[in-house]
């Protein structure tokens, strides 16, 4: 039997039990990728077939893909140690005890609600997000949300002087060569996510209202990209292919946590997942959209799925009890 069947299977059972339009996926094993295009990009108004090279709105995959190997690539060049506090960058936060790692592993303890957020303007959410408070989870909890990366976003920006998402481009996606991956996709080569009665189809147009709003300016979301360059970013940080970015060294600094012992595991940016035999970590990061990949450099193994199970609308908690099955089932045959 082929290696990671019954994960090919789990992943089919999406499109078979209707809980996607479709889906593409690649799992890698060392030097073979085993790759598949199923359903179609879209249900409503009518079906139209899915197709290899179509663009997925990634969501989250972008805090990951994007700004994580960023800021990998600042450390690389000894321009970072991620224990800067994030005062240094962002003036709203001198008094504050946050620095970069709290960002990056979702312990800063930022969190609070903005009133009618998403009619606010571009620089009204970037205000209202620098001043939101720092509560007492800070280093006590792990509480994963878009701030963190928006705010590592604006940072990325003092930096380099420009948007976070023109530096994503110019010092990930094009030296990975990622050729197809971009924040402004072609409306026909992307695939739908939302269908909103009266004003029809989302696509091409990210779906996350904060990276709508926050256009360029977006370190959390807003990467449009399909399963053959998600497969190359995944050749690159197994160890199949040579990483033109980052040395091996760099790399590995992912695969352990950073956060403190009492807390959940979370390196920087990715979250962890646990061979369940030799209990070394793997990572794995999710997309809002319905996207997911897990890699696993000891094995030099990989997983992406790509589905928008967010069409046509976004009530589908059925997918995410399929998707635990999906990762089960991977980390059972990655042997």
């Amino acid at each position: 039997m082929e290696k990671f069947h019954n994960t090919q299977v789990q992943i089919e059972k999406l499109y078979h039990d209707k809980l996607v339009p479709g889906l593409n996926f690649a799992i890698i094993h060392q030097k073979k990728v085993t790759a598949g295009t199923l359903g179609y990009s879209q249900w409503i108004p009518k079906k139209r077939q899915l197709t290899p090279l179509m663009q997925y709105d990634i969501a989250s995959l972008t805090k990951v893909v994007g700004t994580t190997t960023v800021f990998l690539r600042l450390y690389q060049e000894g321009r970072l140690n991620f224990t800067e506090p994030v005062g240094d960058y962002l003036e709203e936060f001198k008094e504050t005890p946050v620095r970069i790692s709290h960002l990056l592993t979702h312990t800063s303890g930022i969190k609070g609600y903005i009133p009618n957020r998403n009619q606010l303007s571009k620089q009204e959410l970037v205000e209202s997000i620098l001043n939101l408070p720092v509560t007492e989870d800070f280093n006590q909890k792990v509480v994963y949300s878009d701030t963190n990366f928006i705010l590592l976003g604006l940072i990325i920006e003092k930096i380099y002087r420009k948007s976070v998402q023109k530096v994503i481009m110019t010092e990930v996606i094009e030296p990975l060569k990622m050729n197809y991956t971009s924040f402004n996709p072609t409306k026909e080569k992307a695939v739908p996510t939302n269908y909103i009665p009266g004003e029809g189809l989302l696509q091409g147009v990210v779906h996350d209202p904060k990276a709508r709003i926050l256009q360029e300016r977006c370190g959390s979301s807003g990467l449009f990209s399909p399963l053959y360059d998600l497969t190359k970013f995944m050749k690159y940080f197994t160890g199949v292919v040579s990483n033109p970015l980052l040395s091996n060294q760099t790399i590995n600094l992912l695969f352990n946590s950073k956060t403190a012992k009492y807390l959940k595991s979370r390196s920087y940016g990715w979250d962890l997942l646990e061979d369940p035999t030799q209990h070394y970590s793997l990572l794995y990061h999710t997309g809002f959209t319905g996207t997911f990949m897990i890699i696993d450099r000891r094995k030099q193994t990989g997983l992406v799925v790509l589905t928008n199970r967010v069409h046509p609308t976004s009530n589908n908690q059925a997918f995410l009890t399929a998707r635990e099955a999906i990762i089960d089932t991977f980390l059972k045959e990655n042997t």
